[in-house]
Order: C-alpha cells, then structure tokens, then sequence
C-alpha cells in the first residue's frame, strides 16, 4: 500500500510512509517543495493526518551549502497547517536527493487501501498527467516555459482540499499516482478481482506532455512501465464519438 499502518487503539493507528525523491527541477528551493508534496500525497491517499515529518537529506560534501538550504528552507512551507513539526537529519551522499518522512494519525475504520475498489466505482484524478514527459522535454530544452510551468506548479499543488472533499463521501480505495504510471497505479488498484475501461480523452494532461510524448522523450522508468503494463490493457473504438477508450 501507499504507507505501513501500525493501530494503537481501537480507533487510532499510526500511519508511516517514506519517499525518496531525487530533484526534477534545477531550482533547489522548488525541488524542496516538489518533495514534500510528493510524500504528503501518501498521507492523503491513505485517509490520514499528517502530525510530523522527518526530512533525510543526502546531499554532496563538495556541492554549496547554500543549495541546501534553499531546499531544505522550501519543504516546510508545503506543511498543510501552521505549526509544522520537521525533524533534520544531514547525511552526505553523492548525489542531493531528499526523503520526506511522514507520521500521521488515521482512525483504523476509515482507512484508504489502494486496492479495495469495488464494481461499479468511478475513478478520479485530482490532477492532470505527464509531468514526467514534460520535465525530460525541458531536460533537452524541448519544453516551453509555461508547459514547465504548469507542471511544476501542479506537483508542488497539495492533494490536501481533494482529500478533505474526498472524506465527505464513501471512498473505497485511493493511492498517488507517481514512479508506476497511471496505468501502474491502476493495475496495482483492480488487484486480481477487477478490470476498469478509461475514456483516453476523459484523461486530465498537462499541456505539453502529448508533443512530449510524439517526440519520444521518454525516461527509462517510462519505458519499464510501458512493457510492464503494455499486455495488461489494450485500446478499442467502441465509443459513440469514435474516441478511444483503454
């Protein structure tokens, strides 16, 4: 699942999640950001509350100071409430990469599984697709300015008001999409028990991320997801407008 939970009480258990996530941007104080965001999402999708977070941080002895400062000085502003609770812990590595790590307090029986779905559920996404695309595009100098934009702002954007809103209705199963794609995350969600039909237009997508994708900008986690997930689903035209559905 998205975190480990650990009960403590009839309608209290910890939940405990772990995210190590290498920069994806040039910008330390926007890396920073991106990061505890990244692993707030976690938080969210299991129905919790986040409480504290522990920040690991690896980071070259050689590199300036100054650039992790700014990283480290941007990841309590993405707290979703005053009064945020970090702890440090610097250990130096051969490459910056920052692990956010994240308690939070759920009650047991309202707990969010990824894999609880049941027949007949609707799916839905709190944001658009293809920020991978769009940061290997910028990586070459292929991406607009506004395209690189629109994907930085949609992953420093937290997952908090959807998760609130979602707390208000009977969610079945919930997860992040991240390193396995959103067809990864979905196969991850139907288990063995069930199947689902996307309308491929229906499908929110950062503007940019299908020039992106004709251009083949792949990443090699991509191209692992493609042939992980390629005989796993399939596209037809069965519907009315002659759309495509996955």
């Amino acid at each position: 699942d998205d975190a480990a939970v650990y009960r403590i009480t009839e309608d209290i258990a910890l939940v405990q999640t772990v995210d190590f996530f290498p920069p994806m941007v040039d910008d330390p104080y926007t890396f920073g950001q991106i990061a505890a965001a990244n692993a707030l999402s976690d938080v969210y999708a299991m129905g919790g509350e986040v409480k504290t977070a522990l920040n690991l941080v690896c980071f070259p002895e050689s590199m300036d100071l100054n650039v992790l400062g700014r990283s480290c000085a941007a990841v309590p502003k993405r707290w979703p409430k005053p009064g945020a609770c970090w702890w440090w812990a610097l250990h130096c590595r051969y490459r910056c990469e920052v692990r956010p790590v994240c308690d939070r307090l759920v009650d047991p029986h309202r707990l969010t599984a990824n894999d609880t779905g049941r027949p007949g559920d609707k799916l839905l996404l709190t944001k658009a697709l293809g920020v991978g695309l769009i940061c290997t595009a910028n990586r070459v100098g292929e991406a607009a300015p506004e395209q690189m934009e629109a994907a930085v702002r949609s992953m420093t954007t937290l997952n908090k008001a959807a998760a609130e809103i979602a707390r208000r209705y009977e969610v079945h199963a919930a997860t992040d999409v991240t390193g396995f794609s959103f067809l990864g995350h979905l196969h991850e969600m139907m288990g063995e028990k069930l199947s689902s039909v996307i309308d491929a237009h229906a499908v929110p997508i950062l503007p940019g991320a299908w020039e992106a994708a004709d251009a083949c900008l792949y990443t090699a986690a991509g191209q692992r997801n493609r042939n992980h997930t390629g005989p796993l689903s399939g596209l037809r035209s069965t519907l009315p407008d002659g759309g495509n559905s996955v």
